[in-house]
């Protein structure tokens, strides 16, 4: 689908999914915030705002990426903690076991 966003109050159409018109939006959004006060020729500005919003996104889903991986690696970590408490509460049963018979 076509949309149009709006950076440094100039307009520009773009193809993009249904479901990723509003994150572009927001995209656009926060490069205009960033560009304020930019100047230059009409295509210099396209190439401009595509390349600035590739690189927007990108950040953004390493962002969310990395957010992810934390995640994951405080959950694992929390694994470990729970296998060692359990690991450790066994194991005082078994050092006071003694083998009858044995000299």
């Amino acid at each position: 689908m076509k949309i149009t966003i709006r950076v440094l109050n100039r307009d520009f159409q773009m193809d993009c999914a249904p479901q990723e018109q509003r994150r572009v939006e927001d995209l656009a959004k926060t490069l205009d915030a960033r560009l304020a006060g930019f100047t230059g020729d009409a295509e210099g500005m396209r190439r401009l705002v595509l390349t600035s919003l590739a690189l927007l996104d990108e950040v953004q889903a390493t962002r969310a990426a990395l957010a992810r991986a934390h995640g994951e690696v405080e959950r694992l970590n929390d694994m470990v903690a729970e296998a060692r408490l359990e690991t450790a509460e066994g194991a005082a049963p078994l050092a006071a076991f003694r083998i009858q018979g044995a000299a």
